[in-house]
C-alpha cells in the first residue's frame, strides 16, 4: 500500500510511519523541512517538502497515493482561534478534497475524544453528539465533520479515529509539562483525583490507524481509541511520582471553585487577547477534573482493535525514553524497570 502521512515528524505521525514500514508499505511523509527529517529518509520514507496549509504542496503529496493518514494539526492549551481554524479545519478540508481528486482510496483522520465536549464521560460511545465549547474542541469538531461529510458524498472512503491523552516515547509536549509541574510542586487535584483517564499508548494508536486503513467495513465510521482501562488520575500520577522519586501531590481544589475559576479565566483571557494560557483553562480542566472514560467496544468489534500496553508498562518505557533524551527535570531519575 502506498501511503501518505502528514505530520510525519510529529509524535503520532512518526509512530504511524514506523507501523507502516513494519508492514512493508511504501510511505511518503509531508514535512516542512526535508533536512530536519533526514532520519525518516534514512528509514526509507519518501519525503515531500511542504506545508499543510499550502494547496500546491498538498497536491504534490497525494499524487499516486492509496491511503492518507492525516495527523498534522495545531495543538496546545491555548491555540489562536483563527490559526486553529486555518490549520485544523480549512487545511484538513482542502487535504480531503485534493485527496479525493487525486483518486486516493481511503482517508484516515486523526481526530480527538474532545469532540464529545467538556463534561463528565462515563462510557461515552461514538453515538454521542458533538458538543462545542472551546477553541481546540470546536476546531476538532469542524475538521471531523469536514472529513465525514466528504466521505458521505462518495468518491473517497473516510475513517475518523478519536484518541484522547496519547503518551509514549517521542512525546515532547504533554508529559514533559506534567513532569515539570510535578517537580515544581505546582500540580493540584480538582477533587480527590478519582476521575477516570482516557489514556492510550502511542503504539496502540498507530496500530488502530493501520486497522482503520485496512478494514473494509470501517468506511464512513468513527472510532474511540483508548487503552480500554478505567485508570484514575491519582493512579496515573502516583505511578509517575513513584518512578521518578517525587512526593505524591496532595493538594486539592474544590471542584465548584476550580470549574468557575477556569471558565472565568478562559473568557477573560480571550477578551484580553492573552498569548499565554491561564494557569487553569478548559484543556487542563478536561485532564484533571472531568471523568474521561470512553467506550472502545466499537473499535474492538469492527476493527479488531486490541490495546496491548497499559499505563504501567507504557509509562515505564516513556520515562526511560525521557531519561535517555534528557527530558527529565533536573535532579530526577527513573527507578528500575517495572516488573508487574
Amino acid at each position: 500500500m502506498k501511503t501518505l502521512v502528514t505530520g510525519a515528524t510529529g509524535f503520532i505521525g512518526s509512530h504511524i510511519i514506523a507501523a507502516l514500514l513494519a508492514r512493508g508499505d511504501h510511505v511518503r511523509g509531508l514535512v516542512r523541512d526535508v533536512e530536519r527529517a533526514r532520519s525518516l529518509r534514512d528509514q526509507g520514507v519518501e519525503l515531500v517538502e511542504g506545508d499543510i496549509t499550502d494547496l500546491a504542496s498538498l497536491r504534490r503529496a497525494v499524487e499516486g497515493v492509496e491511503c492518507v493518514f492525516h495527523t498534522a494539526a495545531l495543538v496546545g492549551d491555548w491555540p489562536d482561534p483563527k490559526e486553529a481554524r486555518r490549520v485544523n479545519v480549512d487545511a484538513t478540508r482542502e487535504l480531503g478534497e485534493v485527496s479525493q481528486a487525486a483518486g486516493v482510496r481511503r482517508f484516515v483522520q486523526l481526530s480527538s475524544l474532545s469532540v464529545y465536549g467538556n463534561r463528565h464521560h462515563r462510557g461515552t460511545d461514538e453515538s454521542a453528539p458533538y458538543r462545542y465549547g472551546d477553541t481546540y474542541t470546536d476546531a476538532k469538531i469542524d475538521s471531523d465533520r469536514a472529513i465525514r461529510d466528504l466521505g458521505a458524498h462518495g468518491g473517497i472512503e473516510t475513517v475518523c479515529l478519536r484518541p484522547g491523552f496519547v503518551y509514549g516515547p517521542g512525546d515532547r509536549m504533554l508529559l514533559p509539562k506534567l513532569l515539570a509541574g510535578l517537580a515544581e510542586g505546582k500540580f493540584m487535584y480538582i477533587g480527590d483525583g478519582s476521575k477516570q483517564m482516557n489514556c492510550v499508548y502511542v503504539e496502540d494508536v498507530a496500530e488502530a490507524a493501520v486497522l482503520a486503513a485496512t478494514t473494509p467495513g470501517a468506511t464512513g465510521q468513527a472510532y474511540n481509541v483508548t487503552d480500554g482501562s478505567q485508570t484514575t488520575l491519582r493512579e496515573f500520577i502516583s505511578f509517575i511520582t513513584d518512578r521518578v522519586g517525587l512526593p505524591a501531590p496532595t493538594r486539592q481544589v474544590p471542584p465548584p471553585i476550580a470549574v468557575a475559576g477556569c471558565y472565568t479565566a478562559e473568557r477573560v483571557g480571550r477578551l484580553l487577547g492573552l498569548r499565554q494560557a491561564p494557569m487553569m483553562n478548559i484543556s487542563r480542566l478536561r485532564f484533571i477534573y472531568y471523568n474521561q472514560y470512553y467506550s472502545i467496544e466499537k473499535a474492538r468489534r469492527e476493527l479488531g482493535y486490541a490495546p496491548r500496553v497499559g499505563y504501567r508498562e507504557g509509562l515505564t518505557a516513556t520515562l526511560e525514553w525521557f531519561r535517555e533524551e534528557g527530558l527529565l527535570p533536573a535532579g530526577l531519575a527513573v527507578a528500575g524497570a517495572y516488573a508487574g
